[in-house]
């Protein structure tokens, strides 16, 4: 019988190919299950393949030319002070039932850093859940901090209402999303946006609003906009208390003109769409709300709360650079930078 040491040893770990997907998707289902995100060969093309940032950084472990471990880290690139930050996001892993406690997650992370701080990658980022996070801060991850959440109830009465006769949840949600058509229009738009230099943000362009919400196989995105001064990207999820509407994104296009009356408008036309759709509260996660809230100040006067997922960091190429990275006051980034996709 072969011992830990001698598995590992006939443990091949190798970088993924395109012919590799079929048993990673296979991988992932038997690994994970469905959950709310459905395993597709489809959604992993658009994820790892399709990009406008590039392609991800796929391991694979075999043993005995079967596929028992996979880890994905997706690429991201963010501007700050004025210079272009490549970096990866620690995504998509799985390990066969059969092969755990023969360290494959760790093995596979470790030779993931390597590769990409070898590449030129500055740091890591990622949203760990409880059971993982351990593990990511044994290998040299630290927390950023929570994502905070900014509300504004619609309809308190029906939410309260409806939190006493709680019933569970299907793991499967139906997109409520009303369809519309992104057009060359729209993405445009985030040709020439307003860059805040002194805060870390996802580097737009049409290319990669195109990728992300556009032509998003696994969500339906809805836009607001005027085309000439901010573009609010949402989606709607509904829960056991409420609809909700989920502001994802927001990119300023110009700031010259009167903030109170771009925001009166903007205003009027999500409060429009929630009477049309039935949606209890609005909510917006994650820095931006900090950085354009002269935009974003309709969204009302209940507190901010840090309930959000714990955003966590790596470095690997940023060194002393990285103790400034780490200060939460120094990000903006938006829920569709760090929503589950």
């Amino acid at each position: 019988m072969l011992s830990i040491e001698d598995k590992k040893r006939a443990m091949e770990i190798r970088p993924a190919v395109a012919e590799d997907r079929p048993a990673i998707i296979e991988l992932l289902r038997l690994s994970l299950g469905e959950s709310t995100i459905p395993k597709s060969e489809a959604l992993w093309s658009w994820k790892h393949e399709q990009n406008p940032f590039g392609q991800s950084y796929v391991l694979i472990a075999e043993e005995n030319n079967q596929l028992i471990g996979v880890r994905a880290f997706m690429q991201w690139q963010w501007e700050w002070r004025g210079r272009l930050y490549r970096s990866i996001r620690a995504v998509d892993t799985a390990t066969h039932p059969e092969h755990q406690g023969k360290g494959i997650f760790s093995r596979l992370t470790r030779q993931q850093l390597e590769r990409c701080r070898n590449d030129g990658i500055d740091f890591v980022f990622n949203t760990p859940n409880s059971q993982s996070m351990p593990g990511y801060l044994k290998m040299g991850w630290v927390k950023l901090g929570k994502m905070p959440l900014k509300v504004k109830l619609l309809r308190p009465l029906s939410i309260a209402g409806a939190s006493l006769f709680r019933k569970k949840e299907s793991i499967f949600e139906t997109d409520l999303t009303p369809v519309q058509k992104w057009t060359h229009d729209i993405f445009n738009l985030a040709t020439n946006y307003v860059r805040h230099t002194k805060r870390i943000t996802t580097s737009l362009s049409p290319q990669y609003i195109s990728w992300r919400y556009g032509n998003n196989p696994l969500y339906r995105y809805y836009y607001f906009t005027d085309q000439q001064h901010y573009l609010l990207i949402s989606r709607i999820k509904d829960h056991v208390i409420g609809r909700e509407l989920r502001l994802v994104d927001f990119v300023l296009i110009n700031d010259k003109a009167s903030h109170r009356q771009v925001r009166r408008e903007m205003k009027q036309a999500v409060l429009r769409f929630c009477r049309e759709h039935n949606v209890s509260f609005i909510a917006c996660s994650g820095r931006q709300y900090h950085l354009q809230r002269k935009w974003l100040g309709w969204m009302g006067s209940l507190p901010i709360v840090n309930r959000g997922p714990m955003v966590t960091l790596r470095d690997l190429n940023m060194e002393d650079a990285f103790d400034e990275l780490r200060k939460l006051r120094h990000w903006g980034f938006s829920l569709g930078d760090m929503e589950l996709f």
